[in-house]
């Protein structure tokens, strides 16, 4: 899977349009133009008969928050700098919200944020994609998760986590 922004599209765009999708072996990807050599990546899994899931790949970022000794102790640094960042790591999200989850992807595991969605999975896979709610889904999912990344990057106390936004953002 492919981080959630790229300098690359990997697709291909109907002329005149902001959004296209591209199948890969174990998922696809919803590709949004953000602008000229910016792309916002949404992927996109089956998950059982009745549910899609759509993962915005943070790649190993966000293990400056699960791998740290006393997360509690860090989500109240962050508190006041980053309440989307802290708001996103607590309790208060329900299954209907966004979550980070960790996903085993071929031989890598990655690590973003989710969004479950019910869905009828025994129609072709275009059909599901093209669902209205399921792609009106992905580009609010993008969208949360650029604020996230804004709030990391205008914000955040920790330069070290300024800097790791570069595992993020992948230019080629």
């Amino acid at each position: 899977m492919r981080t959630f922004i790229q300098s690359v599209a990997g697709g291909t765009f109907i002329k005149g349009e902001y959004m296209t999708f591209v199948v890969r072996k174990d998922h696809a990807e919803y590709i949004f133009k953000l602008r000229n050599s910016l792309y916002g990546i949404i992927n996109f899994l089956i998950n059982g008969e009745d549910e899609v899931i759509l993962l915005a790949d943070w790649g190993f970022f966000f293990r400056r928050v699960t791998n740290h000794a006393d997360s509690e102790q860090l989500m109240r640094m962050l508190e006041k700098h980053c309440p989307k960042v802290v708001k996103l790591f607590s309790d208060e999200f329900d299954n209907s919200d966004y979550s980070v989850v960790t996903l085993t992807s071929g031989d890598n595991n990655v690590m973003g944020i989710r969004k479950k969605i019910p869905a009828n999975c025994a129609r072709p896979l275009i059909e599901i994609m093209g669902e209205h709610s399921i792609v009106e889904e992905a580009g609010k999912l993008l969208n949360y998760s650029l604020d996230i990344y804004r709030e990391i990057q205008d914000h955040c106390p920790f330069p070290g986590w300024k800097r790791g936004l570069k595992e993020v953002y992948i230019v080629k």
